[in-house]
């Protein structure tokens, strides 16, 4: 389990310097390293590692996907770490997650959805289910299309058909370049080689969406930003701004089978700033 590992991270920090951390959170900075606080461990380095920290199998514990895979001692104090790199990471004084339980959704009926086609995949229908398939239903089922062009186009115009939307770039993404990790405070970069994952891209001719989906028995509590602006911050990056790009999360419960709800959030992050961002919209499919 991360949290535990994270127990361990702290009293790897502790041993080698017993003030270090505490002398930071005591201090206005807001990124660490920093100029004001080096790498202990390698002065030279703009992020902690886990070779640095001689501590293995970094893809279990520097990735953080809910608030429960934290120690109490980093949730109490803001204190996030940040994947900045192949087994890499900086602290963030700030939070990195979002609290799903303070949005309200307008509810909208399955059975008022316009679908895009007559049909529904079999493959969606009665075979084992992944993330991926529960996306590609929701395309099918018309969710997607409901949320992104409620607000577009006229009734009239969804009788005729939604924005046309193909896929666009996603799965197993590596960089060969820095990307930039803008907040209100300041910026920090992800070093190249960084490796992430978005779960979908659909383009319409206007737009790029990125979506982040989990799927479970109940409602999540919390998800982690990282994983919409880590998608973000890349194709507007490879893009050059040449299309607006939404962002997108969507909670999958699956608690019965023929009985499925679909909750959708948007969010809008303002000029790429990781800590200013807005709820555009969000919607409870059920």
């Amino acid at each position: 389990m991360a949290q535990n590992d994270w127990i361990e991270v702290l009293k790897i920090f502790n041993k080698k310097s017993l003030n270090y951390i505490n002398d930071f959170l005591s201090s206005n900075e807001k990124f660490c390293p920093s100029n004001n606080y080096k790498n202990i461990f390698d002065e030279n380095h703009n992020a902690f590692s886990s070779k640095q920290l001689n501590k293995l199998k970094p893809g279990n514990w520097i990735p953080l996907y809910k608030k429960e895979d934290l120690s109490n001692y980093f949730i109490e104090n803001n204190l996030m770490p940040i994947r900045c790199g192949q087994g890499e990471f900086f602290f963030f004084r700030g939070d990195i997650f979002f609290d799903l339980n303070k949005v309200s959704f307008l509810e909208i009926s399955l059975k008022n959805l316009i679908k895009i086609d007559t049909f529904i995949p079999l493959t969606l229908k009665d075979f084992h289910k992944n993330e991926n398939a529960y996306l590609n239903k929701a395309l099918a089922i018309g969710i997607i299309n409901d949320f992104i062009d409620s607000e577009h186009v006229t009734v009239f115009q969804k009788q005729l058909n939604y924005r046309r939307l193909l896929y666009g770039q996603f799965g197993k993404i590596k960089t060969n370049f820095d990307l930039e990790f803008k907040t209100t405070f300041g910026k920090r970069y992800i070093n190249k080689n960084f490796q992430f994952e978005i779960d979908l891209v659909l383009e319409n001719e206007d737009e790029i969406i990125i979506f982040e989906a989990k799927q479970g028995l109940k409602s999540r509590k919390t998800f982690a930003l990282l994983q919409l602006y880590y998608p973000l911050i890349y194709l507007t990056k490879i893009t050059n701004n040449k299309k607006k790009i939404r962002t997108i999360f969507i909670d999958i419960i699956s608690s019965d089978i023929d009985n499925e709800v679909y909750k959708l959030v948007e969010f809008k992050f303002e000029g790429l700033q990781f800590d200013n961002y807005t709820i555009i919209k969000a919607c409870k499919y059920y």
